[in-house]
């Protein structure tokens, strides 16, 4: 028997049609849910409890998984160890012409129950791109940021530090600033010379 947590055994609901039955599972995720700031890592302790209802042609997969989700905020940086639940509802085919016709989209593969068994690591992955945030912080999970956040870019209060490819360029305007102040002084020296005489 399969120790993956996300492939259920479907065996009981397939002999009782519009009877709902309860599942739970519990094992190491097999694979990351989530994206690269913060998602559910491959090999944690997860908990799937499902509702499974054989429909006659079709089984409806309705289950959460509970789980710690982990990661770093955007703004401060923080760690971020969070409990988390992911919720998926789907259909899946139990003969193979299930879906077929207009109904199907062009190139999509429909669920299917293969094996008395439905595997929902594909809708997981789905669901948590969906919902799990890109840029997530300390706020979206009742907590406060560290107060050393870090500065953005060009606003840190440090110097400007010039290109030095352009430091040359730079030396250069500063001597006609210079020579232009002096040229100023000079000509006002001479007009008061003038109004003396």
């Amino acid at each position: 028997m399969s120790n993956d947590p996300f492939l259920l055994d479907v065996r009981e609901p397939l002999q009782a049609v519009g009877v709902p039955h309860h599942v739970t599972t519990t094992g190491d995720a097999p694979v990351r849910l989530g994206g690269e700031m913060l998602g559910v890592a491959e090999g944690t302790p997860v908990e799937v409890v499902a509702d499974l209802t054989n429909l006659g042609e079709s089984l409806l997969v309705d289950a959460t998984v509970h789980a710690r989700v982990t990661g770093q905020c955007s703004r401060c940086l923080n760690q971020l160890d969070v409990e988390h639940s992911l919720h998926i509802s789907d259909v899946f085919g139990m003969t193979p012409d299930f879906i077929g016709g207009d109904e199907a989209e062009e190139g999509e593969e429909p669920l299917m129950v293969e094996e008395d068994r439905v595997d929902i690591t594909q809708l997981l992955v789905d669901e948590a791109g969906l919902t799990l945030p890109f840029n997530p912080v300390c706020e979206d999970y009742g907590l406060e940021c560290n107060d050393a956040i870090p500065a953005p870019d060009g606003i840190s209060g440090e110097e400007t530090v010039v290109d030095p490819r352009w430091a040359g360029l730079a030396g250069k305007l500063d001597e006609v600033a210079e020579d232009t102040e002096d040229t100023a002084g000079t000509a006002g020296t001479a007009t008061d010379t003038d109004k003396d005489a």
